[in-house]
């Protein structure tokens, strides 16, 4: 631990500055002291400022030795942006540049000029390359628009900075130690060298070599190393609970989420219910600002405030279910109308179609509140405003809508709420940069500033684990460190030379990523520091990335020590153990009582038969799936219209003969009529105007398709349309069923024939002779809704403009065409079983009823043929598969 008190600490990163700061007070602590000097603990940019201003006020240096306006990263890039798009503005293929790369590119390149005190002699050759001589004009167009917005790139002014310190009087540190800084740059020593001239001792810190214990582990995968790396650290815990330790990779932004995940679950079970419960873990590597939850909120809803244009229903249903606004009361509600609006609005829409809605429903009264609220904005933002006015205006509007109001915000929200408001004030203080904008575009670079701005709730009081990146440097001593990710791919880091500058120049340089030499004196130099950094250090890496097999880094290979690892298990495979699950046989639901209305009709006895537990979740509990939005009609409202049209063309048309003697123009007026009366009835119950090109359309293939059908059915024997989407009422085994049949025809001599409408694939007509029927539907009506007619011919027809047929089962022979007759059956057919039709509708009243009683009884097991049969199950993850599964991999251990 560093203790010189009359040291000034120079760190290399804020975070090395504040850890360092607490380590030193607690050190003071811990040796009894009530009474220190503070510890001077700045980063190089802190402490440069503080001289700056302090030869400000002496008058050292004039008010405007510095710019007015000094850029960071996000100000910069749209500093850089804006230059390149000016030199690429008359360029014939301007739109296919990516900017925002380049911008990232040229300050990266800018940044490394200054640092390595590169002049424009070194780069400014007769052989330089077009992309050298691109960043260079690209700069000049930069350093021009900072000139006119009295702005300053960061790396300048630490180059100003610098150099007021080689010319000022004012008093130095006596002592100065420079702590993190793995790689010096020319201009950082330059400084250093100026200070030392002038009498300050200047020390930089390096890791003290300790009595080491290196050891490596190859692992599987890299799931494998973050198994083995949290299993170690709970070992190490639980042999000394005050132990500081650190895991470390190359590779944290890729496993962050995994291995907090693995945390959680071994030292912070809790977390399932209290999420922000203390941890013993700390991470250096925040996520973006934009990536919490409550100021997610606000840019979804300042998105949807900012344009008056249709908006996707994903985003409307993200914003009904977002409890960081409007009013909770309301939720349960809000829920329930999301799946309403899935079921009856298009795919994409506008908000005035959304509150039309939304009046239906009297109970959404803030809700519909806040969405006029926000047309009302909408109306009001089509001017072009300056940053600083839309950020008031954004406050405005979220004050409105009861953003972060709804409840008392947690120690997580409150923070990150916070810094929202900081990066609202950095959105208005863009207005010289920026200029006047549109609603859009200010949403947009809002969105953009909250994503370059990186959150990190503040750690508790007592973390044990630290995770690092490969660059950061440790504050306090540390007990044993655990090194993630290393791969040769990963570390040292492959060769990234910026692409605008000369790459002769920088390999002479060794600037970062100049190439691979550079790389590895710099990955070398880094491991060193980490081997030193405690008295344990494990290195592990990976045999496999998916089928891709991994090398190990060349820097372990002096490492021979072979650690033995244990793995740890997540919290779900914990509570997977069978040693601690109970079995408990749910294959029996409640009976149905009297008075328990049943849904589904014939789809209800369709589920049972291939799995009594999709029946009963479904049909009795309710269960279903939220609706899949589709823009303009989807398949199913397709298939509907097509009934509709049939059923209003055969209440006109009425029988065979009728069909017949209709002339073409005739027909295609009696077809147009029974068109014009199902679309207008589809307008009726839909909550949006189809816009006419989709009208035409359907128009178009509603007419063609039935111009096809109806050849078909003119080939018939003389048959009267008996009924049309008639609805009948049945009762089996005490269940009172409800059944809508498409249709029913009775031909000469009176018999029945029944026809079900398919506008798809067909199904199989072989389930009607299983002892379980999987499709019920046709058997349903003929054995049970007309038991006490006489039914000659069971069929589907499939309408469909590339396949139009009858396909069934018939008595006789000429009946329908296509149908299979009893008599010409082929001796493998499943219906041989059956001596005629009458006595496979008997198998069938018999199925039927069977699984009627099934339903009555509660039978809710999950029992099924094959899995396949369950594709169009909407109530699938009710089923528990895998848990089934399961059970059974034990029972045949057992």
């Amino acid at each position: 631990m560093f203790s010189d008190l009359n040291s000034t600490y120079i760190c290399a990163s804020a975070r090395l500055s504040r850890a360092l700061q607490t380590a030193l007070n607690q050190a003071q602590q811990g040796a009894g002291r009530t009474q220190w000097q503070t510890p001077k603990v700045l980063t190089l940019q802190q402490w440069l400022q503080e001289m700056a201003e302090q030869a400000m006020l002496s008058s050292e240096i004039a008010a405007d030795y510095f710019p007015a306006n000094a850029l960071n990263n996000f100000s910069e890039k749209l500093l850089w942006q804006a230059a390149i798009e000016q030199c690429l503005a008359k360029h014939e293929l301007a739109a296919l540049f990516d900017v925002p790369n380049l911008a990232q590119s040229a300050m990266e390149g800018n940044l490394r000029l200054i640092d390595w005190q590169i002049t424009d002699d070194k780069i400014s050759t007769d052989f330089m390359s077009s992309e050298t001589r691109q960043f260079l004009r690209w700069r000049a167009v930069f350093q021009s628009l900072c000139k006119k917005h009295d702005a300053l790139e960061a790396a300048r002014i630490l180059l100003l900075q610098a150099a007021l310190i080689a010319s000022t009087k004012l008093p130095l540190p006596k002592s100065m130690l420079w702590l993190g800084f793995d790689r010096i740059t020319p201009l950082e020593q330059n400084l250093i060298d100026t200070l030392s001239a002038k009498n300050v001792q200047i020390k930089i810190a390096q890791a003290h070599a300790q009595n080491q214990n290196l050891a490596q582990l190859t692992c599987d995968d890299i799931n494998a190393e973050c198994r083995a790396a949290v299993a170690w650290a709970k070992a190490q815990l639980a042999q000394n609970p005050q132990a500081n330790l650190a895991i470390i990779s190359p590779v944290l932004a890729n496993i962050r989420r995994p291995l907090a995940d693995l945390l959680d679950d071994t030292f912070h079970p809790e977390t399932l219910s209290d999420y922000e419960a203390e941890r013993i873990v700390d991470f250096s590597l925040g996520l973006a600002l934009s990536e919490q939850p409550i100021v997610r909120t606000a840019l979804n809803l300042l998105r949807l405030s900012a344009s008056e244009k249709s908006q996707e229903q994903a985003n409307i249903s993200a914003l009904l279910l977002d409890v960081f606004w409007g009013d909770l009361s309301e939720l349960d509600e809000r829920c329930l109308f999301d799946a309403r609006m899935r079921k009856d609005l298009n795919r994409n829409l506008r908000l005035s179609v959304l509150t039309h809605l939304i009046k239906k429903n009297d109970i959404l009264n803030q809700l519909l509140s806040h969405f006029k609220s926000i047309q009302t904005y909408q109306q009001n933002w089509s001017k072009k405003q300056l940053p600083s006015t839309w950020a008031q205006q954004f406050s405005a509007l979220l004050t409105t809508l009861n953003w972060a109001q709804t409840r008392p915000l947690s120690s997580h929200e409150y923070q990150a709420q916070q810094k929202w408001l900081e990066t609202l004030a950095s959105f208005a203080a863009l207005d010289k940069l920026v200029g006047a904008v549109n609603a859009t575009d200010a949403v947009q670079k809002l969105q953009q500033l909250c994503s370059a701005t990186m959150f990190q709730a503040e750690a508790g009081e007592h973390v044990r684990i630290q995770i690092l990146g490969m660059l950061e440097s440790l504050a306090q001593p540390i007990d044993a460190v655990w090194v993630i990710g290393m791969n040769d791919q990963h570390w040292p880091p492959p060769a990234a030379p910026n692409a605008l500058l000369p790459a002769a120049l920088q390999r002479d340089l060794q600037t970062p990523g100049a190439n691979p030499d550079a790389q590895f004196a710099f990955a070398q130099k880094i491991h060193t520091r980490l081997c030193n950094s405690a008295r344990e250090v494990i290195f592990s890496w990976s045999r496999k990335e998916g089928e891709r097999e991994l090398r190990v880094s060349p820097l372990l290979t002096n490492i021979v020590e072979i650690y033995s690892a244990d793995s740890i298990q997540t919290l779900a495979e914990k509570l997977a153990q069978p040693a601690n699950m109970q079995l408990w046989d749910d294959n029996l639901a409640p009976p149905l009582q009297p008075n328990e209305p049943l849904r589904g009709g014939s789809k209800l006895f369709e589920a049972q038969a291939i799995c009594p537990a999709w029946s009963f979740y479904q049909y009795r509990l309710g269960a279903k799936k939220l609706e899949e939005p589709s823009e303009g009609l989807d398949s199913m409202a397709r298939g509907n219209l097509v009934h509709a049209v049939l059923q209003h063309f055969w209440l006109n048309c009425k029988d065979s003969n009728t069909l017949k003697s209709l002339s073409a123009d005739a027909l295609e007026t009696n077809i147009h009529a029974a068109i014009g009366k199902a679309l207008q009835a589809l307008k009726d119950e839909m909550h949006i105007n189809l816009p006419a090109q989709i009208i035409a359309i359907e128009r178009l293939r509603l007419q063609q398709l039935l111009q096809t059908w109806l050849e078909i059915e003119k080939q018939r024997a003389d048959f009267t349309v008996k009924e049309c989407e008639a609805t009948h009422t049945l009762n089996i085994q005490g269940l009172e069923i409800t059944c809508r049949i498409d249709r029913i025809d009775a031909l000469a001599d009176g018999d029945l024939v029944v026809i079900d409408y398919k506008t798809g694939t067909l199904p199989a007509l072989k389930t009607w002779a299983d002892a379980r029927i999987a499709e019920p539907q046709l058997p349903l009506y003929v054995s049970l809704a007309l038991q006490n007619e006489k039914v000659v011919a069971a069929c589907f027809a499939k309408v469909h403009i590339d396949d139009c047929k009858f396909s069934g089962l018939a008595a006789e022979a000429d009946l329908l065409p296509s149908l299979t007759t009893f008599d010409k059956l082929k001796s493998n057919s499943t219906f041989v079983q059956f001596a005629d039709f009458n006595g496979l509708i008997a198998h069938w009243q018999t199925s039927l009823n069977a699984i009627a009683l099934e339903i009555k009884n509660g039978v809710a097991g999950v029992v099924f043929e094959n899995e396949t049969d369950l594709m169009f199950c909407d109530v699938k993850p009710l089923l528990r598969l895998p848990e089934r599964e399961l059970q059974f991999e034990q029972t045949k251990q057992k």
